[in-house]
């Protein structure tokens, strides 16, 4: 079912944005000094348990555990792309350590709870297989069009390993342990920190969004408060999502080509990044990023 937010252009049905508008500011509001602070939110690399030198044998993570630890990463990855994209100044950052490989963390305390409020939504909705893709919109506050779009695609297992119950909780037959999932997610993150000098840098002032697409169209579970407070997802316009490929030459997406980043499968659930330049920042007869 489509819905509207003061625009008529709205993305496909099931994808939502972030209805908390925070962010919608110029990044040099965060400039002024900002406590360090030091929290159960900072980053931190799951434990290396070895025996003898060796990695100890460890069962398969259950689905619970994988959806967990995608949560987690995804949070930490937020972070580091506000950062190494300059959305906010490098200032407002600290640097942290996660599975090994250095990443950043906002110091902004209103930064850091509104991350950490959407990634948990996010969490609830992946715990239940529901989520399809995450992205992470770079706008400019001038007029609000898309500058890049960080793209995380998600998919699951089979829905009868994912249910309520026991099954959710039990470890899984071929699933990664923490030190395997861990090694996974290193190379990710090692090749998301890369990626900064591959992009042209934004111009102006930033702020970004974060839309969520689920599957089968369906509204985020998350998206029916009891308490009768503002949902926190409404849904997305069409200039925030992925949009189609097409055959036309005069369509904007015939002109911001998708770059793979990286791809974790896990057997649980698998997710790929992709990163997309837009023509409102790079203007089509400047584009040079190759699809691979």
């Amino acid at each position: 079912m489509d819905h509207s937010l003061s625009d008529t252009q709205i993305g496909s049905s099931g994808t939502f944005i972030s209805s908390s508008n925070l962010f919608d500011t110029p990044s040099t509001t965060l400039q002024d000094a900002v406590p360090v602070t030091s929290s159960s939110s900072d980053f931190s690399s799951y434990p290396d348990e070895r025996v003898d030198g060796k990695m100890a044998a460890q069962p398969g993570l259950s689905f619970k555990q994988t959806a967990e630890a995608m949560t987690s990463f995804l949070e930490v990855a937020i972070h580091t792309i506000l950062c190494i994209r300059q959305i906010y100044p490098s200032t407002t950052f600290t640097r942290r350590r996660a599975h090994g490989v250095p990443v950043y963390q906002s110091r902004h305390p209103q930064v850091r709870s509104y991350i950490s409020e959407v990634v948990a939504l996010i969490g609830k909705e992946m715990l239940a297989g529901n989520m399809r893709r995450v992205t992470l919109v770079v706008k400019t506050i001038d007029t609000g069009l898309p500058l890049e779009r960080f793209i995380f695609d998600m998919g699951y297992l089979d829905s009868s390993k994912r249910q309520e119950g026991h099954l959710r909780d039990a470890p899984l037959l071929g699933a990664p342990g923490v030190d395997e999932l861990s090694l996974m997610l290193r190379g990710f993150m090692i090749r998301l920190t890369a990626l900064d000098g591959q992009l042209e840098d934004n111009r102006g002032e930033t702020t970004f969004a974060i839309v969520v697409e689920t599957k089968d169209d369906l509204e985020p579970a998350t998206n029916q408060p009891t308490d009768g407070s503002i949902p926190p997802w409404v849904p997305a316009l069409q200039a925030d999502t992925l949009r189609p490929p097409s055959d036309d030459p005069d369509c904007v997406a015939e002109h911001e080509p998708l770059l793979n980043v990286r791809a974790v499968e896990t057997g649980v659930i698998d997710i790929r990044l992709m990163v997309q330049e837009c023509v409102a920042k790079t203007g089509v007869e400047h584009l040079h990023i190759e699809t691979g």
